[in-house]
């Protein structure tokens, strides 16, 4: 939010800006629309699974299980912890990918959706006028119905 402050106040136009899980789409891009890539959380370091085409300004954050994490006894231990259990989250999710109108929401609600889950996220979404890319750990993905059109699968 901030670094989009400074853009607007440098007279800046246009730019993508990305900060470990999160990227800010500035303005819109000269020739087309942001192409932001959605990482598969299977893959290659790096990999993709899809793609988000949008165009002005969002904020997309990034929450999941395959960065931070660890194995011990067969078990993977990752680092979003649900507060219920003080244990890493179960939700049936592998990522969340939310592109809302202000940063410190993305990064809040991509990590409280992980822990939520896909249906109890919705509401929550809604709430704050965000839309999701949602994969879950059964490797399908979804999208809230504002995201379909600007979502495709790559993979």
């Amino acid at each position: 939010d901030v670094i989009a402050d400074y853009l607007e106040e440098s007279g800046v136009s246009a730019a993508t800006i990305a900060v470990g899980g999160s990227v800010l789409t500035y303005g819109d891009k000269p020739g087309g629309d942001w192409q932001i890539a959605v990482r598969d959380p299977d893959g290659s370091d790096g990999s993709a699974l899809g793609i988000l085409s949008i165009s002005g300004t969002h904020y997309i954050s990034t929450s999941g299980d395959y960065e931070k994490y660890f194995e011990e006894n067969g078990v993977k231990y990752h680092h979003i912890f649900d507060p219920d259990t003080g244990y890493p989250a179960k939700s049936g999710l592998r990522s969340v990918t939310v592109v809302c109108d202000s940063g410190l929401k993305s990064d809040g609600l991509s990590t409280a959706c992980f822990v939520l889950g896909y249906e109890a996220s919705l509401p929550v979404l809604q709430e704050y006028g965000a839309q999701a890319v949602f994969i879950l750990e059964d490797g399908s993905v979804r999208t809230t119905e504002g995201l379909e059109a600007y979502f495709s699968i790559i993979k």
